[in-house]
């Protein structure tokens, strides 16, 4: 089993630097620093015989400030939330279920590993060497194959909807985040509801 180091004193010695660094970088290229606008993309719906899944990514998620923070050990978690509805004409749409999934990044420093954890996905977290950040990262902010509904609670030719938003989960941060707002305000996201059709 992996063994998952506490981030709380190295977070207590580093965050400090961090803040300090990240202050120094918003007022020297502010549009750089915090210059992001996460969205949600290449939405896709399809099923196998008993299931809707569900695929999407959501990019421009990462800032250099969270990527920082992330190194420095802070645990951080994507909060991707999904609505299904029937679409009614007229009618007011019937929502037939709400589905909410987390993936979890946390970097070990003694082991130089990063370790992706999926709240719908049973055993050991993925495992990532330092030099993939990059690919964690887009691990983190990728949803694949997600199940979302059984078929058989759907009605065969009847038009339906997914709808998707993703954001960071405020309440996994550490205190010492939450309560900074200029570093809050460089690691916060939230993108909008994207929408996709289809017809089972």
């Amino acid at each position: 089993m992996v063994r998952q180091h506490g981030p709380a004193p190295l977070i207590r010695q580093v965050f400090p630097m961090l803040l300090l660094a990240v202050v120094t970088l918003s007022l020297m290229a502010p549009g750089q620093a915090g210059a992001r606008d996460a969205a949600i993309r290449d939405l896709f719906v399809t099923n196998t015989e008993d299931e809707v899944l569900l695929y999407f990514r959501v990019s421009n998620t990462f800032t250099s400030a969270m990527e920082e923070a992330v190194l420095a050990g802070i645990t951080t978690t994507f909060i991707f939330t999904i609505e299904l509805y029937q679409h009614r004409g007229i009618r007011y749409d019937r929502k037939e279920t709400t589905i909410e999934v987390r993936h979890s990044l946390k970097y070990d420093s003694i082991k130089k590993t990063f370790y992706l954890s999926h709240s719908y996905l049973p055993g050991e977290p993925r495992q990532f060497p330092e030099l993939e950040m990059i690919r964690a990262q887009r691990a983190m902010a990728d949803v694949s194959g997600l199940p979302i509904v059984r078929l058989d609670r759907l009605v065969r030719g009847q038009p339906y909807y997914v709808r998707v938003r993703a954001r960071l989960d405020k309440a996994a941060l550490p205190q010492d985040v939450r309560t900074t707002m200029l570093f809050f305000s460089l690691w916060y996201f939230e993108t909008d509801w994207a929408r996709q059709d289809f017809v089972y």
